[in-house]
């Protein structure tokens, strides 16, 4: 120990400490950083706290306004929209809570890199309905019925899987890894395969690299340049030809040729015009919460926002779309690196409620109500963790000794990527329906929309492609159905389920995928019986290539 501390050179501030040595294997240099231990445990509570503060205050626009009017800053102050901060204890939703199963679930296995059939395991016994959507559920559902991740954030087993989902699911495994994104990438990739597909993917991996990147960013830049010189290291990453890229590129532009760097509301609305409007880089929008919309989104609200942490928040529960999701990213990012103290700074409070009630939104835990403090002290012990055995770093008194990544972030080895699959949902109007009627407002399923029917109803609706799948919720008071596919019938198929009283849904109920390219007719027929009958969506592959 003492040798390695003749060589360190103290030449950074804020805890972080540079030095080098000449690895005499490879005979190369090897640039080592020195992280305080106990400083790190405060900026690990600022994430938490961060978070949930971001994460609060986005959530009552979260879907108000998802196209033109947009929310204004005019809309936020008090007495309007405006900063939540008086939780107690603080409640745990989508945007914390999965992340906070998969660092117990690295505490459970003493793991941290998470195997599928863990993953899979831990989120059987602790997540589940009804505050679950989107990709994440359903990937639950492939997992009750025996898939494993990555399977099951593929696009021919989960038609979410370009959602929003990981990108408010994964940030916490670049906390995990202080100042070693390519770490935090391998500990973090399960993670996000587990929902998560190409764009999506990317968009996740940017956050993360971002959050392990604030460890050792320059502290005497400013906050507004720390934020840049993370996101264009980030940006690395991601591959030209993918529409993150796209966007990262254009909302940069945009926010550099804007001479009034208060007027956020332009680039947004430039935003939705480029993206929401119109097709681009291969992006077409489908929901408000597209992973592509809302990453876009955050691009706004992180360069606007200039490292202010309430600018921020404010611009991104503005911003529209499902904005609590880039709040509570940019809330954990910066509650990170401002730490939990300076947050109270800025908010000139220090009556900040500790309790994390996880039991609000997952169950089975542990620890119903836990406490930033010990999820911040057990986040310490995994950093441990990974610094020694993942990193190759050390341990010496309170701090952690790492050494530097050798290379370049790289960008992600994909070829340019078509991914051919698409979805039809129940309320579309080519659908043809006796007995059947969309409603709107189911949150769980897909599009918030799911078709109900039942003694004799029929549904058929013309597609042109080479393979079908068709989706529904399943539950106690399903019934049957029988699929017919150009006037054959594939047989009768179940829709009832006894595994939960909230059913399942984006349960994949038929699939036919050796189809002649062309146009085709599917039927759906209920049985006599008064049972309940549902359509979710189709999902439609037009991949010429899929039979050769």
């Amino acid at each position: 120990m003492k040798a390695l501390r003749s060589f360190l050179l103290a030449i950074l501030i804020a805890n972080i400490t540079l030095g080098q040595m000449t690895d005499s294997a490879e005979n190369k240099e090897v640039i080592y950083y020195e992280l305080n231990r106990t400083v790190y445990k405060d900026k690990l509570r600022g994430f938490w706290l961060g978070s949930c503060i971001a994460n609060w205050t986005g959530l009552p626009t979260e879907n108000a306004r998802t196209d033109f009017p947009f929310f204004t800053d005019s809309d936020f102050g008090p007495g309007k929209y405006d900063y939540v901060l008086d939780q107690n204890p603080w409640g745990a939703d989508d945007d914390t809570d999965i992340e906070y199963v998969y660092q117990h679930a690295i505490e459970k296995y003493n793991n941290y890199m998470l195997t599928g059939e863990q993953i899979s395991a831990e989120w059987q016994k602790h997540i589940g309905l009804p505050k679950l959507w989107v990709s994440n559920l359903s990937a639950l559902g492939q997992m009750q019925n025996g898939a494993i991740p990555p399977d099951t954030s593929l696009p021919e087993n989960n038609p979410m899987w370009d959602m929003i989902d990981a990108q408010l699911t994964t940030e916490i495994f670049g906390a995990f890894a202080p100042g070693r994104p390519d770490i935090a990438l391998e500990i973090g990739h399960m993670p996000v395969r587990t929902t998560a597909y190409l764009h999506s993917e990317w968009a996740a991996e940017f956050y993360i690299i971002m959050y392990s990147l604030a460890a050792i960013v320059d502290q005497s830049l400013s906050r507004k340049d720390q934020m840049i010189w993370m996101a264009e290291q980030a940006r690395k990453r991601v591959p030209d030809w993918s529409y993150i890229a796209d966007m990262y590129d254009f909302v940069k532009a945009a926010y550099n040729n804007n001479p009034d760097k208060d007027n956020w509301e332009k680039t947004r609305d430039e935003v939705a015009k480029r993206y929401q409007h119109s097709i681009n880089d291969g992006y077409e929008y489908k929901y408000p919460w597209d992973s592509g919309i809302n990453f876009a989104a955050s691009m706004v609200s992180l360069l606007y926002g200039e490292g202010d942490y309430k600018k921020t928040i404010r611009i991104g529960a503005m911003c529209g779309w499902d904005s609590d999701n880039p709040t509570a990213t940019w809330g954990g990012l910066l509650g990170l690196l401002y730490g939990y103290k300076e947050l109270q700074v800025q908010f000139n409070k220090t009556d900040f409620a500790d309790g994390y009630d996880i039991e609000r939104t997952r169950f089975n835990m542990p620890i119903p109500l836990d406490n930033f403090t010990d999820m911040a002290e057990r986040g310490i012990d995994i950093v441990n963790d990974i610094v020694i055995n993942a990193m190759g770093g050390l341990i010496e008194g309170d701090n952690w000794i790492i050494p530097e990544m050798s290379s370049e972030i790289t960008v992600a080895s994909v070829p340019e990527t078509k991914v051919s699959w698409h979805t039809i949902e129940d309320n579309d109007p080519g659908w043809k329906f006796k007995g059947f009627e969309s409603y709107s407002e189911n949150w769980n399923a897909s599009g918030a929309t799911l078709a109900k029917g039942y003694a004799n109803c029929t549904a058929e609706l013309n597609f042109t492609g080479t393979a079908v799948q068709y989706y529904a919720y399943r539950s106690p008071r399903g019934g049957m159905v029988e699929i017919l596919l150009d006037g054959t019938s594939y047989g009768e198929f179940s829709l009832e389920d006894h595994s939960g009283i909230h059913g399942q849904y984006y349960v994949k109920i038929f699939e036919k995928l050796d189809l002649d390219y062309g146009n085709h007719l599917i039927q759906i027929v209920g049985d006599a019986n008064d049972t309940e009958k549902t359509i979710d969506m189709l999902s439609i592959s037009e991949d010429l290539n899929s039979k050769e």
